[in-house]
């Protein structure tokens, strides 16, 4: 079985491009514009990974990780953050807090799918 990623970013354009990267490594790509978005997707289909925008208009990535794990706690270790504030102690904190890998939003893409490969690989998943 092909292991599903959800990508939750406001920005379609990077949506866009993640996806294309990611169904270029074999994966099957999920799209959601906004926290409530993902959430209702993932009733119908659960994604392996999911790969979280932190600041969104929809709501911040943040906020959303409680509720995703609460309601998904399989995914728990297998959420990728990205932002365009890397460098916000804050955020860096919270996400350090999280246990979570946190890259900037302008990371080669191909850093993202090594980050989606390791998530499937410490859950025991085989990663394409």
């Amino acid at each position: 079985m092909t292991p599903l990623i959800l990508i939750v970013d406001d920005d379609a354009d990077l949506r866009r491009a993640l996806r294309r990267q990611l169904e270029r490594a074999a994966y099957e790509v999920a799209e959601a514009d906004s926290p409530a978005s993902a959430l209702s997707t993932m009733a119908s289909a659960p994604p392996d990974v999911v790969i979280s925008d932190v600041m969104m208009p929809g709501g911040n990535g943040l906020d959303f990780y409680p509720r995703l794990i609460a309601e998904h706690p399989a995914l728990e270790g297998r959420v990728i953050f990205l932002t365009g504030i890397a460098d916000d102690p804050l955020v860096s904190s919270r996400i350090e807090e999280i246990g979570a890998p946190l890259l900037g939003k302008l990371e080669d893409l191909a850093v993202v799918v090594d980050a989606v490969r390791l998530a499937l690989f410490r859950r025991g998943r085989a990663a394409c």
